[in-house]
């Protein structure tokens, strides 16, 4: 999981250093890509990789930035990128769905959500209108690798249906989340962010009763859903039921031993115990995340391994990380919600 940070972090450099234009030559480079036939996310991708090898460098030969030494390695890379690939590129309407998403993530970053959202409106009608010409339902992933991993399809649906929901458009959420449950085969992969929206979004527009039923008749079938049960947990006790949402959470975690899949459940279990006076078990539930924490620091990632995600063949899907709700308690402990805490950076 740690590249998969380090490299969200990587990409956030090159992004602010073409919002500033500085240095120029990161711009410049990225245009260069982009003409040549690269999509945006390929081309973020290439400049990530270089500032990479120039923190690595700086790192550890005590090295100050030397933005000429930056320059020269960014004209090194386009020089093999634009030599060594195919340049002809055939426009198609996945890249008109591209250019709109990232108008709208340019809106998002800027927390212009407002302004944003119509351009991912008009990119889910691209969208839509693009899955008619897949000729059978397939995978999330299997669109993906259809397309070489160009398109960040998977995260941009998330991104959407979790934007949706900050700006209260509940109805619109929910017909976008079961849309989306409707266009996938989703037997061997999560599909639960999409379902989360929904029950969310039921209890937002005071939906409570089908709310509820809602999880129960999920959950019944998909008992051990980590991120169902963390926003089941979470709609009770909105709604002034701790003891109900401590039980459900309870139930999955009570024994068990702390993994990653399941450690933000340990951490929720933990303040719930807390909060309907259960401090015995509270302090179990503390135990347990700090064994797994100890476990953690036993882990030590190949210097190798920290390029991986810039190297990688672009068939290897990229996994992502356990997805935190704006209203679920901040991972970091702080007992704030995490849209007060940690999600505000």
């Amino acid at each position: 999981m740690a590249n998969l940070k380090l490299k969200k972090t990587i990409l956030e450099i090159v992004e602010n250093q073409m919002k500033a234009n500085d240095p120029p030559c990161t711009k410049d480079t990225y245009e260069k890509l982009v003409n040549a036939g690269y999509s945006k996310s390929e081309a973020k991708d290439k400049i990530g990789a270089v500032v990479l090898t120039e923190i690595y460098d700086i790192l550890k030969e005590g090295q100050a930035f030397d933005e000429e030494k930056y320059k020269n390695s960014l004209e090194e890379m386009l020089r093999q990128s634009i030599d060594y690939e195919d340049d002809h590129h055939i426009e198609t309407e996945w890249d008109a769905w591209d250019d709109l998403v990232q108008k709208g993530y340019e809106y998002f970053l800027d927390q212009r959500a407002e302004e944003g959202l119509p351009f991912w409106r008009e990119a889910w009608d691209v969208f839509e209108s693009a899955m008619k010409q897949v000729p059978e339902k397939v995978t999330l992933y299997a669109l993906m690798e259809s397309q070489d991993y160009v398109y960040p399809i998977d995260g941009w649906l998330q991104d959407y249906e979790m934007e949706l929901g900050n700006a209260g458009k509940y109805g619109e959420r929910i017909a976008f989340c079961q849309r989306t449950l409707e266009l996938f085969d989703w037997m061997d992969e999560d599909d639960s962010c999409f379902r989360c929206g929904i029950g969310e979004s039921l209890f937002r527009e005071g939906k409570v009763s089908d709310a509820i039923e809602y999880y129960e008749n999920w959950l019944k079938d998909d008992p051990q859903n980590v991120n169902g049960i963390n926003s089941f947990s979470w709609i009770l006790f909105e709604n002034g039921d701790a003891e109900k949402a401590y039980e459900v959470i309870r139930k999955v975690t009570w024994g068990v031993s702390c993994y990653m899949d399941n450690s933000f459940l340990f951490m929720r279990a933990r303040q719930l115990a807390e909060f309907v006076g259960k401090k015995d078990e509270s302090k179990w539930y503390q135990n347990q995340l700090d064994k797994f924490e100890n476990s953690l620091k036993k882990w030590e990632m190949d210097e190798d391994e920290i390029f991986d995600e810039f190297t990688a063949p672009k068939k290897v899907p990229v996994v992502k990380d356990k997805k935190i709700y704006p209203n679920d308690p901040c991972p970091c402990g702080s007992g704030k919600k995490y849209k007060k805490c940690c999600g505000k950076k």
